[in-house]
């Protein structure tokens, strides 16, 4: 570890507002973190910023710095990454990712007051849904403030929520886990199960969106939505071995909330709060760091991998099986090489081992093809990537053996189809 990384951080982004928690390791738990506003600390950050154009000069959206004139506002923030290299705002345009870029600079320093002299070991951002181009933006700007990959996970919300789930004391995960979001898309139901039969446990969690039963819009139009709740939660729970329930956004902000929560918590425990998924997001820091790792559990949704991938290898007199890709892993993420030295052998055996059906099955790729050399004279580079979650990338190149056996630079590549037997070659 090098000196002075020790943060581990949880970031929560959506569409109206941001938040921030670092992982405390003398409390063993997040500690959010609020931007200054007087004597008080906002912890609910606008996630938009005011911007003049003619000084440069970068504020937060507050009631204080709106009176300050000459200032462009810019909100939406996550929603112009979808949008586009460049957006307008009256008579300007803006780079996206110079806006997000300022944003978490502004955001990432607020941890400066607490800890003047630490960097972030682990960065766990969260977005409401893992699309690509807001993972990629954030990436890149997380390259550019010198957050490299291997310290910056972008989670979609679901991700955050199971890591925040069997964070908690076992007795609330012992059963099914729920947990209700209701916000401007109105309202949703995740319900997380915990499968203790296998070991290491494994978490997985399913996503029903209610928003037609009950949208945001219910508040405003003199429903009787703590009727409808009860009613729309009773149904999604119906025969559900529930006895943990966590409820979260804005929407449940009101006094009807209240009253329907308390006849929900007849035989369940039930949480309310604005904070689970940036404190989510600060667990799995914790979790994915080499310092401590949630080793009983493999976390699994639909970004996630099923399968363990390894490659078959002879080292020390012995075979060994080296894990390139856990399940668990986001697949988008997997970007993994080694170098091997075929020794008497003219292919490699990848295998892949799902941990839902248990099953294990070797793909036996040839290395016919490439130019024949003496025993132990060739070096060859393997990746591995995912084209998507069940379509793994093999890609294998002849390094040569230095300036004995020079590189014939040849690229091959294998996809192989976790979820079937058929087999797709490119060359």
């Amino acid at each position: 570890m090098e000196t002075g990384r020790q943060l581990l951080v949880g970031v929560d982004l959506c569409k109206e507002f941001a938040q921030i928690s670092y992982y405390d390791k003398k409390i063993y738990e997040p500690v959010p973190v609020g931007s200054p506003d007087g004597d008080e600390r906002i912890y609910e950050i606008p996630f938009a910023l005011l911007v003049n154009p003619n000084t440069n000069e970068w504020l937060w959206k507050t009631e204080k710095n709106m009176e300050i004139g000459g200032h462009t506002l810019i909100d939406d923030i996550l929603g112009k990454i979808t949008g586009g290299e460049k957006f307008q705002v009256g008579s300007y345009i803006f780079r996206t990712k110079d806006v997000v870029k300022k944003f978490m600079v502004k955001l990432l320093s607020l941890l400066k007051e607490y800890f003047p002299n630490e960097t972030i070991l682990k960065l766990v951002i969260t977005i409401p849904k893992r699309e690509q181009e807001i993972v990629d933006l954030l990436k890149r700007v997380g390259m550019e403030l010198g957050i490299e990959n291997d310290r910056l996970v972008i989670f979609g919300r679901k991700q955050s929520y199971m890591y925040y789930a069997v964070s908690q004391s076992k007795e609330l995960w012992a059963n099914n886990v729920g947990l209700f979001e209701y916000d401007e898309d109105g309202l949703r139901y995740t319900n997380l199960t915990v499968d203790k039969k296998t070991i290491p446990y494994i978490v997985g969690a399913d996503t029903q969106d209610l928003s037609q039963i009950m949208p945001y819009e219910a508040l405003s139009e003199g429903q009787d939505v703590e009727y409808m709740f009860l009613n729309t939660a009773n149904m999604v729970l119906h025969k559900k071995m529930v006895t943990t329930i966590y409820v979260t956004g804005k929407g449940f902000e009101g006094a009807w909330a209240t009253e329907a929560l308390k006849e929900l918590c007849n035989g369940r425990r039930v949480f309310r709060g604005q904070n689970l998924f940036t404190k989510g997001a600060c667990y799995a820091a914790r979790a994915l760091t080499e310092e401590e790792k949630l080793n009983e559990f493999i976390f699994l949704d639909d970004d996630m991998l099923t399968s363990d991938i390894s490659i078959r290898t002879y080292h020390n007199a012995k075979m060994h099986e080296v894990v390139l890709a856990r399940a668990g892993s986001l697949w988008s993420d997997v970007d993994v090489s080694i170098d091997i030295i075929p020794d008497n052998e003219d292919e490699i055996q990848i295998t892949d081992r799902n941990v839902l059906s248990k099953d294990a099955r070797a793909h036996i790729l040839s290395l016919n093809g490439f130019a024949a050399r003496e025993n132990k004279m060739t070096r060859f580079t393997v990746r591995i990537r995912f084209a998507d979650r069940n379509t793994c990338i093999v890609t294998l190149k002849d390094n040569g053996f230095g300036e004995f056996s020079p590189s014939t630079n040849r690229i091959w590549e294998r996809y192989i189809k976790l979820d079937t037997k058929d087999n797709i070659r490119h060359s």
